[in-house]
């Protein structure tokens, strides 16, 4: 499974979404409870302009591990992208308060600057 993974992160970083979407669909069929196999699906799903796609996999990297913060701020960038500034507000800020809480101090700033971004378009 690991080397589904470590492949699908090296044609990622190469530019080959694609094959590397396909890598960590294989990763998820060999062992589906692994959470960040779905977050990475979904970043090279959001990469390609495929934000629901990339949701669907976000909301099961939160449902496999609820307190991780990567996945809520994907899924808030997805929706962003979709146009759903509220529902990207609630995950952002789900994010920022979990990247504070574990102490990801350059994750939760950078948090915070997509959510003043947000909310300044919103006014």
């Amino acid at each position: 499974m690991d080397v589904y993974i470590n492949r699908g992160i090296a044609k990622s970083d190469l530019g080959d979404k694609k094959g590397a979407i396909a890598d960590y669909t294989e990763a998820i069929r060999v062992n589906p409870k692994i959470a960040f196999n779905y977050d990475f699906r979904g970043l090279a799903k959001h990469d390609l302009g495929d934000y629901q796609d990339a949701i669907a996999d976000y909301n099961e990297t939160v449902r496999l591990r609820l307190n991780a913060a990567a996945p809520y701020l994907h899924r808030g960038l997805s929706k962003k992208a979709l146009g759903d500034k509220q529902g990207a507000l609630v995950d952002l800020q789900k994010a920022a308060q979990l990247f504070q809480k574990q102490g990801q101090i350059d994750w939760y700033q950078s948090t915070l600057k997509s959510i003043a971004e947000i909310q300044k378009s919103l006014q």
